[in-house]
């Protein structure tokens, strides 16, 4: 049976439509808030199987879906600025698409950020493997085969080539092996990151000093963002490479690659994209945008598991980059066995290494899949609907929001500030025990919402967190 919410947005709406009475079933969820609010009215919760219950001025399993087009709100000096939603994925297809998903019956998941729900799909894919290996025992052809359908099935989704895309066993792997490949040793060796990546993206680059890289870091403002201005300062004619991501772990906060990439080029520096926290949330074109690398891991928002991420390179960039960090599969042919010279791949396989992680490439193509067929302009749409019934619902509650509260310059992540001390991962933890699924970074809880997600989901986990912060 589908699990019903009612918080105290729905209560409010239904006092104001004259309603005394509110039906919930067994199944159905009642936030703390919404008690207080129903309270203040005069509203009553009664079960369904009260049989004394008139239907007159009752609600009975309804939730207020509020309308977010356009939505503009100013309130404790924020001012929410949206693009138009259009609603192109439907409540009954994200219903139809929720019974992929077997976690979405009893929990709210809301920590896309850092790991998707699991789908059938990619569970059938997992075990297709496993009885593959079980039944033949050693079939190699048709598992390297797997990992090449898998590199397709990546490019479509960023408009590549094939041949344009290697295979990794994580994002850190992608960035050492291109780090390892520059020549820092002429007057062209600086390297501009900034404060906005993952760490381990940093770390990589300043290791990379011994060999001579010099690291810049373009700093985040006080509202934890990027002014693409401080590129124009950072980026000079003794730039290598700019690595940047392109949405901000930490708050969501989306940046525009394409310009920045103009900014880059203009001074001769290549481009670097760590798109892990936005790759299906976001139409990415790596033609039109101008990114000479751009790499990303599966297990967020592409319904993958770890120990695998996929990298493109720039067709007309490989042949200029020889990989330190290699192995056999980054050979011409893997298959002759020979150890006298390297004799590296003419396309982006160059940085594929040792043997390759084939059951990781079985779940992240039928991953992959998934994305390709919801269509990620779709995805991107239902993903800005509800940001912005986020970002309103933290005004409306009081929460200290952090990301950005233009839509535009925001990705699918909305960081909430634990105003109580908690740590990100405590309070992570405490909703995991009330069934609700966040990701804690620091001092803040992130609420990544993706697709298959109810706006009243987004409620209750807004509720719980307040609950928690007030000590409830």
């Amino acid at each position: 049976m589908v699990k019903k919410f009612f918080t105290g947005q729905d209560v409010e709406y239904y006092a104001s439509k004259g309603v005394s009475t509110i039906i919930v079933g067994e199944n159905d969820v009642v936030t703390s808030i919404a008690k207080e609010v129903a309270e203040k009215k005069g509203i009553k919760f009664v079960t369904d199987n009260d049989s004394k219950i008139t239907t007159q001025n009752v609600v009975q399993n309804q939730n207020f879906k509020n309308n977010t087009d356009n939505r503009i709100a100013v309130k404790n000096d924020k001012q929410i600025i949206a693009p138009k939603y259009k609603g192109l994925i439907s409540e009954q297809e994200v219903n139809k698409w929720r019974e992929e998903f077997p976690i979405l019956k009893d929990v709210i998941h809301l920590g896309n950020c850092s790991q998707s729900a699991q789908s059938k799909r990619v569970r059938a894919a997992i075990n297709s493997y496993l009885d593959n290996w079980n039944t033949i025992g050693m079939d190699w052809d048709s598992w390297v085969e797997e990992t090449v359908k898998a590199k397709e099935e990546f490019a479509k989704i960023i408009n590549a080539d094939p041949d344009e895309i290697a295979l990794t066993s994580s994002v850190s792997d992608a960035v050492n092996s291109i780090a390892n490949s520059l020549d820092y040793t002429g007057k062209r060796n600086k390297v501009v990151v900034t404060d906005a990546e993952f760490p381990t993206v940093d770390y990589i680059w300043l290791a990379n000093q011994r060999h001579g890289a010099k690291v810049e870091f373009v700093p985040v403002n006080e509202e934890h963002m990027i002014d693409i201005e401080e590129y124009e300062k950072h980026i000079d004619e003794n730039t290598l490479i700019t690595s940047i991501t392109q949405v901000y772990y930490l708050n969501g906060f989306k940046q525009d690659i394409e310009k920045i990439a103009e900014i880059a080029h203009k001074k001769g520096s290549l481009i670097l994209v760590d798109a892990y926290q936005c790759l299906g949330t976001e139409p990415v074109d790596v033609k039109k945008m101008n990114i000479d690398i751009l790499t990303s891991g599966c297990l967020k928002y592409l319904f993958g598991i770890p120990g695998i991420a996929f990298m493109y390179v720039n067709k007309d960039l490989v042949n200029h980059l020889k990989p330190s960090v290699t192995g056999w599969f980054g050979q011409v042919n893997p298959f002759l066995f020979q150890t006298r010279y390297l004799d590296w791949s003419s396309t982006a396989s160059r940085f594929d290494t040792g043997t390759q992680p084939v059951l990781n490439a079985y779940a992240a193509r039928e991953g992959f899949k998934i994305i390709n067929e919801v269509g990620v302009e779709r995805i991107k749409d239902k993903i800005d609907m509800l940001s912005v019934h986020a970002l309103q619902g933290c005004l409306d509650r009081g929460l200290t929001c952090v990301s950005p509260f233009d839509v535009n310059k925001k990705g699918g992540t909305t960081a909430v500030l634990l105003t109580n001390g908690m740590t990100g991962h405590d309070m992570e933890a405490e909703l995991r025990r009330r069934n609700i699924i966040g990701s804690g970074r620091a001092n803040v809880i992130r609420f990544a919402p993706h697709f298959y997600t109810k706006p009243e989901e987004i409620d209750v986990a807004l509720d719980v967190t307040k609950d928690i912060l007030n000590g409830k």
